[in-house]
């Protein structure tokens, strides 16, 4: 009988363990191999399509930026600011209101200074047509600026440093059927704080105003523009 020796048996049990730790090893680096780069390979696709869709929208703000620089008038746009600022007379159909002290012959209990026009009552008027479309006011042939201010002196009203007196002649350039209809609603200012006192108002549309350049001061002291960095 073949005899086997003790060595060769432990020979042999290393050698059994040798071979499944490499067959162990090999099938773990063919894992690795097979599966590592196909969730490389998706990620780096996932990032290729977001980075495309980026693209695509960058190009899609450019061409909308290429297309407002095309469309652009500066000479345009000059002009525009310059009639928001009144530094250029402007023409265009609108409403020629008359508002003047009232002809009533006074009572010995009436008394006089609700029967004339003040300046707030004028102030107000001229609020109502900015809020119903006006795009150009004068009052007696002076344009009314966008810092314009009201006061009175007197029996004269102020505004800005110009000195008025009735009748008030104010003409505004917009819709005359809504300028008109915006004065008259029932229960408004011009019923309950002008009508009511029977101070004199007219109001008529006229087919062609000119408004005249705004002649009052415009300064800025203390405000100054917003930079870019600021407002992003």
């Amino acid at each position: 009988m073949l005899k086997v020796k003790s060595w060769e048996i432990g020979i042999g049990i290393v050698a059994m363990v040798l071979s499944a730790v490499i067959v162990f090893q090999l099938r773990t680096e063919n894992q690795i191999g097979s599966t590592l780069p196909t969730r490389r390979v998706n990620e780096l696709s996932q990032i290729f399509k977001n980075q495309t869709i980026q693209i695509k929208k960058y190009e899609h703000e450019i061409q909308d930026l290429r297309t407002q620089l095309n469309d652009y008038d500066r000479d345009q746009e000059i002009i525009r600011l310059k009639m928001a600022a009144g530094l250029l007379p402007l023409t265009g159909k609108g409403i020629r209101i008359i508002l003047s002290d009232s002809t009533k012959k006074l009572k010995e209990y009436d008394d006089p200074v609700f029967y004339i026009v003040h300046y707030d009552q004028l102030e107000l008027t001229i609020n109502e047509l900015w809020a119903a479309g006006a795009e150009a006011i004068a009052v007696n042939g002076y344009r009314i600026g966008n810092t314009s201010g009201f006061s009175c002196a007197g029996t004269t009203i102020l505004i800005d440093t110009k000195r008025l007196a009735p009748p008030y002649i104010i003409e505004a350039i917009g819709d005359p059927k809504n300028l008109q209809q915006a004065l008259l609603m029932p229960g408004d200012f011009i019923e309950t704080q002008i009508l009511s006192f029977n101070l004199k108002f007219e109001i008529q549309p006229v087919n062609e105003l000119t408004i005249p350049v705004y002649k009052g001061g415009i300064s800025f002291e203390y405000a100054k523009p917003v930079t870019e960095e600021a407002q992003q």
